[in-house]
């Protein structure tokens, strides 16, 4: 049976290490990743929560990427392409290949490499770890589910309301008081802020009843 791996993996030989150095506040959320070329691939990057200016410069001093191209540029939020370089000393797209790995999520902070991962099996998660230990990559494993299990489909969520609360978390809508309004959530999204409030609550109660109530009705 096929499980599901959350862990960090944490180098300075990984991709973008200097540029999130330039802003440390800075999260990458990797939208898409096109490898012709497993060791050099090509990355979507949504950029958040940090100093776009710093971010940028420290792309254009980072040996690791080329060609850095601004996609998008929302209020709160960037989306950049990026191709990585032969530089880049710790890719660790082939050990997804060779074990048969399929991203779910992945992320870059400061901290590292944020991933989580459906492995076919066990033995696929071992085997996987220990490449990750040939390339001297330290690899922490935070959390082995089962791919059958709730937290596996996300807790119930749709992938637009897991988009607008992971916004809304790394925007600071949750804070108290509020960083942002539910209009910038919208905009950010480009969508309606009816339909960003709608996204938002029923995603909210899906939540809820994946992990505290079984018995609370959830509406995708």
């Amino acid at each position: 049976m096929s499980c599901i791996a959350e862990f960090t993996i944490t180098s300075q030989a990984l991709p973008l290490t200097t540029a999130i150095s330039h802003a440390p506040a800075m999260r990458l959320d990797v939208e898409q990743a096109v490898a012709a070329d497993p060791e050099r691939p090509v990355l979507f990057v949504w950029a958040s929560g940090g100093d776009f200016d710093a971010f940028e410069e420290g792309m254009q001093r980072d040996e690791t990427v080329a060609t850095p191209e601004l996609m998008e540029s929302l209020p709160q939020r960037r989306l950049y392409r990026v191709q990585i370089t032969d530089d880049a000393g710790a890719v660790v797209y082939p050990n997804d290949v060779e074990v048969g790995a399929s991203r779910l999520d992945v992320s870059f902070t400061t901290d590292g490499l944020h991933t989580r991962m459906r492995f076919p099996d066990r033995d696929a998660l071992v085997q996987y770890r220990r490449l990750c230990a040939e390339m001297g990559l330290e690899m922490s494993v935070e959390r082995i589910y089962r791919g059958d299990a709730p937290s596996a489909t996300g807790y119930g969520l749709s992938e637009k309301q897991r988009q607008v609360i992971t916004l809304a978390a790394e925007s600071g809508y949750f804070e108290i008081p509020r960083s942002v309004a539910l209009s910038d959530l919208a905009d950010d999204l480009d969508i309606t802020p009816q339909s960003a409030s709608e996204r938002l609550r029923r995603g909210i109660a899906a939540l809820v009843s994946s992990t505290v109530c079984s018995d609370i009705p959830s509406s995708q």
